[in-house]
């Protein structure tokens, strides 16, 4: 038998579960799948917003269990460095692997997207990569009111190259889709002033959310993330970087 919850978690995380048997897998979505298992028993307790159902299930022989769950300041997959890992991690061929991660964790799928884009560029070219870690946050007083949040941060190769970023602009074509679904969701024509008014600010915010290469040249911002702390928390981005082999 396999316990199964699909209640709400601290930070606003919700739990998947897929069964997988062989190459082939299915979202358990709270009732039997054929082939794959069935409801032993079902509990359900009323919490507000942390109603749940806590299932047992009944699994056919050779079927797994994957449960998926981000981190409490993160999303899944944020310590996987490729399809290949991922792939490995879940025991499933690359593109089963891939349909799960794009459908679930849109954030992972997009970073790993870039890094592969990016490394097969470069070795066409006959170098490799390198990803270097800028972190950096929870400033004091002084230093906010000196313009921290503004400044550019930066790290190191490790052959000692400075990486450094600056906060960015959203890119247009994201800021489009993002004005889109809000006017949408609020009931605005695509071309109604609303839209055409959110779109335009989307695009001049600048922040770490979308930050910004100043060197070296070439260099990929694959991954930008926060998680909150004192006096505006913490940034983690991710930058790919060419290295020359000789």
């Amino acid at each position: 038998m396999y316990d199964y919850n699909d209640g709400l978690l601290p930070a606003g995380r919700w739990p998947r579960l897929y069964l997988a048997k062989g190459a082939e897998v299915m979202k358990f979505a709270g009732s039997n799948i054929p082939g794959f298992c069935a409801i032993a028993t079902s509990r359900y307790q009323k919490n507000g917003k942390w109603s749940n159902m806590t299932y047992q299930l009944d699994l056919v022989p050779g079927v797994r269990a994957l449960y998926f769950v981000s981190p409490m300041h993160g999303t899944w997959g944020d310590n996987l460095g490729s399809w290949g890992e991922v792939a490995e991690k879940l025991g499933l061929p690359v593109d089963v692997a891939q349909a799960i991660i794009r459908g679930e964790y849109k954030e992972t799928s997009d970073r790993l997207d870039k890094l592969e884009e990016f490394s097969l560029a470069v070795e066409a070219g006959g170098a490799s990569t390198e990803t270097v870690v800028i972190s950096f946050g929870s400033p004091t007083n002084r230093s906010i009111s000196e313009g921290y949040w503004e400044k550019p941060k930066s790290s190191h190769t490790s052959d000692g190259r400075m990486v450094t970023v600056i906060p960015g602009a959203m890119l247009a074509d994201e800021a489009d889709r993002r004005a889109l679904d809000w006017g949408e969701k609020c009931g605005y024509a695509v071309d109604s002033s609303e839209v055409i008014r959110f779109r335009e600010e989307l695009t001049t915010r600048v922040g770490w959310d979308y930050p910004t290469i100043v060197e070296p040249e070439g260099a990929k911002v694959i991954s930008s993330k926060h998680r909150p702390g004192m006096h505006g928390g913490y940034w983690t981005i991710e930058v790919v970087v060419q290295i020359t082999t000789a």
